[in-house]
Formats: C-alpha cells, structure tokens, sequence
C-alpha cells in the first residue's frame, strides 16, 4: 500500500507545470508561463473567492462540487489546531447578513493532468479594511460539463504570517476586482 502511494505521489509530481518553490513566498510562474487551460483554472479560483467572500450562493452553487469535503487547520501564536473538516454543501449555503470579506492570493502554482487540477497559492482574508490572517490554500479541481469546478479545499489559516507569506509586498494579487466589501488596494 505505502509503495502505491509513494507511486502515485511520484506520477502527480511528474505532470507539474511548474517547479515548486523552495518557500510558501517564492515566486512561481510568471503571467508568460501560463497556458490558456491555466487560466481558466485560476479564473474558477477566483470567481470562488468572490462567491465566497460576496457570499453569493448561486455562484458558489455554479463552482462548488457540493458532495466534496474541504479541510482547514489554524494556527494562532504558533500552535496548530487539529485539522477539521468542512463539507462543502455549507459553503453554497452562506449566511446572508454575514460580512462579505476579501481573500486574496498570489504566486500561484498550477497543476494539472486530464480534468484534474490543484492550485496551491498563499493568500490574505481581510475584513472591514483589517486583515484577518494569511496561510496556503490548496484548491482541488476537477473538469466536469464543460468547465473546471471546485472539489475542496486544503486550506491554514494562520495568525502572524502575512508578511513571511509575501502579503505586504505581493503584486498581481488575484482576484483583482468585484469585492462587495471594500476595494482591494
């Protein structure tokens, strides 16, 4: 069991379309480097960061793979917390009155292979103009009917990390605009 996992790990390493960084903050591709398939993959990653963050249910009922299970840990003064899960059918659930919130990434990494694909990025959540937290999301993908849907999440959500993730100084942050919250600077 553990060799076919060391296979499949080593099969899904081999089919990158980029190198990966020595460090969360390292710079990835550049714009030149992504294809027209990278682009609409990270187009879904952001049209699922508004939805998330604008909390509207009909665009995260488009993306969200509903029957998946995404999973986060936070880390707050250093310790992490267990790992917990989160289905996904809550996420196209949103609370309406909630605050919508901005997350943002960059440096994104794209992998893909068929009609599967991952992005693994750091990003920023900023509420009422403050930020909140920064960490790594990790967004699993797959092509379905057409286009790229979201399947889940891996996602730390980590206090203190912003400017060791790249926050302050990150340029071609995405997604750019359409925030119902405040515009992002």
């Amino acid at each position: 069991m553990k060799y076919a996992l060391a296979a499949l790990v080593a099969a899904v390493s081999a089919c990158t379309t980029a190198p990966q960084p020595t460090s969360p903050a390292a710079p990835a591709m550049s714009r030149a480097a992504l294809d027209a398939e990278d682009e609409a993959i990270l187009r879904t990653v952001d049209m699922f960061l508004l939805a998330i963050g604008n909390h509207d249910a009909v665009m995260l009922d488009e993306l969200v793979i509903v029957e998946g299970v995404s999973w986060f840990q936070r880390a707050e003064s250093g310790e992490l917390k267990p790992v917990e899960p989160f289905m996904n059918s809550g996420m196209i659930e949103p609370d309406e009155d909630a605050d919508p919130f901005i997350e943002r990434y960059w440096n994104p990494i794209v992998h893909k292979r068929g009609g599967l694909a991952q992005v693994w990025a750091p990003y920023e959540l900023r509420d009422n103009g403050e930020q909140v937290h920064c960490g790594i999301d990790a967004i699993d993908l797959v092509h379905l009917d057409g286009a790229w849907r979201i399947a889940s999440i891996l996602s730390s959500l980590e206090v203190g990390v912003c400017d060791a993730l790249g926050a302050g100084t990150a340029t071609d942050v995405r997604p750019r605009d359409g925030w119902k919250e405040t515009p992002n600077q």
